[in-house]
């Protein structure tokens, strides 16, 4: 796959995305889409070990403002909010449950790093995004190089 095409699955609105590839032009799409999306605020950057402050009730309400769309009920963001977990996976997988039925998902981008890169992308993408390979680390085993969907 183009490497633009990866960045448009991953950021569809944003129409400074093909500027700032060209501007970071350090031959490492992982890590220029990783910059774009802190620099957007379109990654959600969530500890291993949790969240605090519901922050992926927030991102999802903020993600439905800036795009003008609803993707939960209020009643089902409560749910989520007081949603206990051990693993922040399972935490995901609840928040796919109730995005899903609208066409979107939470995915996590992959890194090196002890946290989690989140972001939301629509479902219709989602063989082209979990089959792209974009950590390219070879100590890494490979399913950790690559976008995951928690169902």
């Amino acid at each position: 796959m183009q490497d633009q095409e990866i960045a448009q699955l991953i950021f569809p609105d944003n129409k400074d995305l093909e500027q700032f590839l060209k501007d970071e032009g350090s031959y490492d799409l992982y890590e220029d889409l990783l910059k774009f999306g802190l620099k957007t605020k379109q990654f959600l950057y969530v500890d291993y070990k949790g969240e605090q402050y519901q922050e992926i009730v927030n991102f999802i309400l903020d993600y439905e403002f800036a795009h003008h769309i609803e993707l939960a009920a209020k009643e089902e963001l409560e749910q989520l909010e007081a949603y206990d977990y051990e693993f922040l996976p399972d935490k995901i997988r609840e928040a796919n449950k109730i995005l899903s039925p609208k066409g979107y998902g939470l995915f996590s981008y992959p890194n090196s790093g002890d946290f989690y890169a989140l972001f939301i992308a629509k479902l219709e993408n989602i063989t082209k995004l979990l089959q792209e390979e974009l950590l390219l680390d070879d100590r890494i085993p490979f399913q950790e190089r690559c976008i995951k969907y928690y169902r």
